[in-house]
């Protein structure tokens, strides 16, 4: 009988790499991994690889800030003098 996996992380999650020392996000895809018996955070490295990393290396992006309040946006202040 086929074993129940666990749930998919949920979300956007985003891995950070040193590279050329410039530190990167790298977006993350979650695929399951038989010889691990776990989800594990796929990612394009800076040169186009993919590459499996870390499980606790791998950060979730918190909703926008942005979409959650309303902000007006102000495009031109005056300056005033004040004596």
């Amino acid at each position: 009988m086929k074993t129940p996996r666990p749930r998919r992380p949920n979300g956007r999650w985003i891995y950070y790499i040193l590279y050329d020392g410039i530190l990167w996000p790298c977006p993350v895809r979650w695929e399951w991994e038989h010889g691990y018996s776990g989800w594990l955070p796929f990612y394009y490295s800076p040169t186009f690889e993919f590459v499996a990393g870390d499980p606790g290396k791998a950060h979730r992006v918190a909703k926008s800030a942005s979409k959650t309040r309303n902000t007006t946006r102000v495009t031109h202040t005056e300056q005033r003098e004040f004596y």
